[in-house]
């Protein structure tokens, strides 16, 4: 997951070890594990959320073309007006 091979993964038990008293290290490896899995339940909750609103966006985004506005066509007719000084 982290990219550790053998001799990192036994140099860290051997510091555990020895900063930690051996009759704590269960509960700290139990700590560790829901706190992993908070962060986890927490991870998959993004995930959920931003795939929820990737597919709100796409429903979104797939109208009928009859309901979006077409602005190659003319919502109304327009009269024609010169440009042209007009003397009274």
């Amino acid at each position: 997951m982290f990219g550790f091979g053998i001799t990192e993964i036994i140099t860290l038990l051997i510091v555990i070890i020895v900063l930690v008293n051996p009759r704590d290290i269960p509960a700290l490896v139990r700590k560790i594990g829901r706190v992993y899995g908070s962060v986890m339940r927490q991870m998959n909750g993004i995930r959920k959320n931003f795939a929820r609103f990737e597919e709100e966006i796409k429903t979104a985004a797939s109208f009928d073309e009859d309901k979006v506005f077409d602005y190659k066509k003319k919502p109304f007719k327009r009269e024609k007006t010169s440009l042209k000084h007009q003397e009274s």
